[in-house]
């Protein structure tokens, strides 16, 4: 399993290492990976982050799980990513 892990959230990447995660630092990539750490309190954000790392046309990034940090423990984010599983996207904005 790769985790790739958004520019800024490198006390998240850190910790991640240290755990035994295989990680690659954000910023542009094409590499493969299977996670998608990031953060953003807006959708727009999410919508940027999509586009500069080139994951909309990518085959390489099939059923990547994108994986939110805002307001989220290491903890928490090391049990979604052990765990595979993530609340629906719009859940925790309200729409449903």
């Amino acid at each position: 399993m790769v985790i790739l892990v958004q520019e800024g959230l490198e006390n998240i990447e850190n910790y991640l290492i240290d755990r035994g995660y295989k990680v690659i630092h954000g910023g542009i990539t094409t590499k493969p990976h299977d996670i998608y750490i990031y953060s953003s309190s807006s959708y727009t954000g999410l919508y940027n982050e999509i586009f500069n790392n080139d994951m909309y046309n990518s085959t390489i990034t099939n059923n990547v799980l994108m994986i939110n940090a805002n307001n989220k423990s290491y903890s928490e984010i090391e049990d979604i990513i052990n765990s595979r599983k993530y609340s629906n996207l719009f859940e925790s904005e309200g729409f449903f």
